[in-house]
């Protein structure tokens, strides 16, 4: 449900609500457990009586939050929802609330149709759907290849036998590939809608490139500096540090791993020497 409703009290929200989704008096009075007469009491303005159970379940029914069914608040949709509703798992909730599972990317990828396939797909994985559907297809591929063999002796059909046999393919990769390809594209479409910061670092022009040199080798003999991997990374560092958007966590773990790698590149090339000295 989106969008903004009017002001209104309860009576006018319920009105409202089974107006725009077709339920009677008498229907929602059987969802919430409840009498017709009671609701139409209610609704008509002869009673002011309404459990507060009875409240959370018409809030359930239609999907709405309690403040926006109550008239506290204009926009209907929910922010709240115990665990259960959500289908999580306490370590699921806890792995969101602590941080363990990025909640941004977690929400971009629940908001993506095509993600939403995706888990549908590994839900047919899971219960060997999708393997029975391959499995079918290949069986009727066999059948088919077998028809041309015996029914008809021409080279043209042994050809055409041997291409229906190439088009079977491997059960279960054939279900891992069509969810992979799907998380993929899924991906690349969140990446697009969340941009990309990858032209901020490609703002380092020449002229910041060799303001990081003339630094890195302050003081020192410029015919042999000594520039170690520790100094490389801190300069690459402090040059992205101001650019928008950038977190200074995601900016240390950033340097870290680039020192690390630098390291790891040069002990290989340091070893590579050593194996070959005359190189």
């Amino acid at each position: 449900m989106e969008g903004a409703y009017l002001p209104g009290n309860v009576r006018q929200r319920m009105q409202e609500l089974m107006k725009e989704h077709k339920i009677t008096q008498a229907q929602l009075a059987t969802r919430i457990g409840s009498t017709e007469s009671a609701i139409s009491r209610f609704v008509s303005g002869k009673t002011d009586k309404i459990s507060t159970e009875h409240l959370l379940r018409i809030a359930k029914v239609f999907e709405v939050s309690t403040d926006f069914l109550l008239g506290e608040v204009n926009t209907p949709d929910r922010t709240n929802f115990d665990i259960e509703e959500l289908g999580l798992s306490v370590q699921a909730a806890r792995n969101l609330y602590t941080g363990k599972a990025n909640a941004e990317i977690v929400n971009r990828l629940l908001e993506s149709p095509r993600f939403a396939e995706v888990t549908y797909m590994i839900e047919q994985y899971f219960d060997d759907t999708l393997a029975a559907g391959f499995a079918g297809q290949n069986q009727m591929l066999t059948t088919l290849s077998a028809m041309l063999h015996r029914n008809v002796k021409t080279d043209a059909a042994v050809q055409a036998a041997r291409a229906v046999n190439r088009q079977k393919v491997p059960v279960y990769q054939a279900d891992l590939t069509m969810i992979q390809n799907s998380f993929m594209a899924a991906l690349r479409e969140v990446k697009k809608e969340i941009g990309n910061d990858f032209t901020a670092v490609q703002s380092l022009t020449k002229g910041v490139t060799q303001q990081m040199f003339t630094e890195l080798t302050k003081g020192q003999d410029i015919q042999a500096p000594t520039i170690t991997p520790e100094m490389i990374s801190a300069a690459v560092t402090q040059s992205a540090a101001g650019m928008d958007g950038v977190q200074k966590e995601a900016l240390d773990k950033f340097g870290q791993a680039l020192t690390e790698f630098l390291q790891s590149t040069l002990d290989h090339a340091q070893e590579k020497q050593n194996a070959d000295p005359e190189q």
